[in-house]
């Protein structure tokens, strides 16, 4: 399989073409990952008292459920999100991963994972907020984290 990029300043929208002699199933493959990409998230509406901000999915720390609403935590706040962690959990990115019952992190975006009494806990990058991982979620963390690119 060859693959080329075509960048030039003419090009108003991304367009990928397949050239191919028949539609096996590698064609199929190709054409289910790009369906699933398309239909993933890539940024989110967050609410501030009044304020409508567009997030980048970059700039969130973790989903955090709180008295039926959930929130996206960034680095200096937290913005209310009409979508539930289950819908968010499907259409999230691969570095988004569910480690409690009421948490999704951005393991990019992970500092620290330690082991206290009180259980575990993950600090995040430049910001004082930690977040519990429950210990059912403990072992698909450190597989992720063993997994990221460094």
């Amino acid at each position: 399989m060859k693959i080329k990029v075509d960048l030039s300043p003419q090009y108003f929208e991304k367009e990928i073409v397949i050239h191919a002699d028949k539609n096996d199933d590698e064609v199929k493959q190709i054409l289910h990952s790009l369906k699933e990409i398309e239909t993933k998230f890539h940024s989110l509406n967050g609410y501030l008292d009044d304020t409508v901000y567009s997030l980048q999915l970059t700039d969130i720390l973790f989903f955090e459920t709180n008295d039926r609403n959930v929130y996206a935590h960034t680095k200096k706040n937290a913005f209310l999100i009409h979508y539930r962690l289950y819908e968010l959990e499907e259409n999230l990115p691969d570095n988004f991963l569910r480690v409690s019952k009421s948490c999704i992190l951005n393991t990019d975006e992970i500092l620290s994972l330690t082991h206290s009494v009180t259980g575990n806990v993950v600090k995040f990058r430049d910001t004082y907020k930690q977040i519990y991982v429950s210990r059912r979620f403990l072992k698909n963390l450190k597989i992720k984290l063993n997994q990221r690119k460094v």
